[in-house]
């Protein structure tokens, strides 16, 4: 399992948080991680339009592609990915009070000045990693 530091740590590096959540599920969804890092790409930091967290959307692609509905008239199927889903959110909103980028950091990052205001505070370093971890154990239980 990974830690805040390792977290911390891929943020780094490049990674966003949508990436390191659903590569840290990649093999609970028999994906390779580079596959999984694809995936999530363009869904980090709110998808840069002050949308929902990364962390979240990563949640949302995992209970999808274990849950998920192939068929249109899958009535049961489409029910069971929908529950996964609410439970995610329910925990999470449990813990944090709000599913979105903004609502979390309490900032719009998409503001150059309201992103420095995050480094400057931390909340990349510190609270994101929290969210991140947080994101991928609450996952990990829905998936199994």
């Amino acid at each position: 399992m990974i830690a805040e530091k390792e977290i911390a740590e891929k943020f780094t590096q490049g990674f966003d948080c949508a990436m390191v959540v659903l590569g840290e599920v990649a093999e609970d969804l028999g994906i390779e991680q580079e596959e999984a890092y694809r995936l999530a790409s363009c869904f980090g930091v709110g998808m840069m339009q002050g949308s929902i967290c990364g962390a979240v959307s990563a949640a949302f692609i995992a209970i999808g592609y274990k849950y998920g509905n192939t068929k249109p008239n899958d009535v049961s199927q489409k029910n069971l990915v929908l529950a996964k889903r609410e439970e995610f959110i329910e925990e999470f909103t449990n813990e944090f009070g709000d599913i979105s980028c903004p609502g979390l950091v309490k900032l719009d990052l998409r503001i150059p000045e309201e992103m420095e205001k995050a480094r400057e505070r931390k909340i990349l370093s510190e609270f994101c990693p929290k969210v991140c971890l947080r994101s991928t154990n609450l996952i990990k239980t829905i998936l199994e």
